[in-house]
């Protein structure tokens, strides 16, 4: 299902107004502000937001996946030192590729707590 609360939170953790981020991808604030309440969004103008914030398009949905489902097409045997298999190097570019983009979904998420965190500590000051 799409999340456009994703789209927000990217807006807000990279300190963007919502007309800064309109501007820069090219879409009109108010499909920006019917995506956010619900409406959908054209596959190329999302492609164009997830481009703005190096994410996969796959970002803005909420899926989960069993691990067991997940296939990357190679398979690996053996126990301790001994190890053998049919991995392919694009094989491991494209599990790098993916370990990646979740780092960086990580990221973000860890710095918009850390924003949050410093905006509670700011206002008790007061």
């Amino acid at each position: 299902m799409f999340n456009a609360k994703k789209i927000e939170m990217l807006i807000e953790a990279n300190r963007l107004t919502k007309k800064e981020f309109c501007k820069n991808v090219d879409i009109s604030l108010q499909t920006l502000d019917n995506t956010l309440k619900g409406s959908e969004i054209g596959s190329r103008k999302l492609e164009r937001i997830a481009d703005f914030f190096k994410v996969a398009i796959d970002y803005f949905y909420d899926r989960e996946i069993e691990p067991s489902s997940i296939n990357i097409g190679h398979h690996v045997n053996g126990t301790g030192n001994k190890v053998s298999g049919d991995i392919t190097l694009s094989e491991c570019q494209k599990e790098i590729e993916h370990l990646t983009q979740l780092l960086h979904e990580k990221q973000i998420i860890i710095d918009e707590k850390e924003r949050t965190i410093q905006i509670l500590l700011n206002k008790e000051k007061e």
